[in-house]
């Protein structure tokens, strides 16, 4: 399994990240035990989860799978909540899940408006509880996520020392003209901040196209550390270990051209409102 430095930490992370957004009732505790160390014998060595993933089903689950194991992987968790008090309940609530007594990364999830700036900017707010979480030797490390807004993102993270980010890398980026590569991306590698890339598969919509390889492909070949993806099967696990493991090479301008009106015809399917939570990125 290729392997990349995590920003500035001290831990090469296998390309691929195994994100457990879906495990949730569909998959049972051991069904989500055998994905996990299936993954780890195939060299994922990243695994992400987040507070509320599956109403805490995720974090259950990954924390018995964790037993035993703990310090052979990095482990990221995420809370939404913006307050002080909320998100230090939320981060021990997560901590107990897990099984562990410390994650590696914690991020303050899905920053996405001004409304969402403003508080977590505040001066009593969960980035005070992280703080705090860090200070004791509970949180590693901190990081910031969002989903739809990159100018947002961008700002946010020179006014605070996050070290860590993550946000949409997908085809999609390029698709619908919204980039995060080219805006945030710049600023974190700047800050030596790690950088950690999501919606690769549209929220796993791609499935339904022909291939996941060109979107896999594409993603891997942008200067990201690893790609959070969402895996919810051996078949899926397997099929990214292989692409992954070929280090295949960048799309051509040509081949991303042609994969356009696919990735658009994905995402306009699921779009509504104003922005798209299976892109992350304007609806069109």
């Amino acid at each position: 399994m290729p392997t990349r430095e995590l920003g500035p930490f001290d831990w090469r992370a296998s390309v691929i990240t195994m994100g457990g957004v879906k495990w949730d009732t569909q998959l049972s505790d051991e069904d989500v035990v055998a994905l996990m160390h299936r993954a780890l014998e195939l060299g994922v060595n990243t695994f992400d989860t987040a507070h509320g993933y599956g109403e805490g089903e995720s974090e259950r689950k990954l924390g018995i799978a964790l037993e035993g194991i703990r310090e052979r992987v990095w482990l990221n968790t995420k809370t939404m909540d913006r307050t002080y008090d909320g998100a230090m309940k939320q981060m021990e609530i997560s901590l107990k899940r897990l099984r562990t007594d410390a994650v590696d990364l914690m991020f303050v999830h899905s920053v996405d408006n001004e409304d969402d700036y403003r508080q977590i900017m505040a001066p009593n707010s969960v980035l005070k509880a992280m703080e705090e979480m860090r200070d004791a030797g509970r949180v590693r490390h901190i990081g910031v996520s969002g989903h739809w807004v990159k100018e947002l993102m961008a700002r946010l993270i020179q006014e605070y020392p996050f070290e860590a980010v993550l946000f949409p890398v997908g085809l999609f980026n390029r698709a619908y003209g919204y980039s995060f590569v080219d805006t945030v991306l710049p600023i974190a590698r700047e800050r030596s901040m790690a950088v950690l890339g999501m919606k690769v598969y549209a929220a796993g919509r791609v499935k339904h196209t022909r291939s996941v390889q060109p979107y896999l492909r594409y993603s891997l070949n942008l200067p990201i550390d690893t790609a959070v993806l969402g895996m919810d099967d051996l078949a899926q696990l397997e099929e990214n270990v292989r692409i992954a493991k070929s280090s295949p090479p960048p799309l051509t301008d040509e081949e991303q051209q042609n994969l356009i009106p696919e990735a658009l015809a994905v995402t306009r399917s699921f779009d509504s409102g104003e922005f798209s939570w299976v892109s992350g990125y304007p609806a069109p």
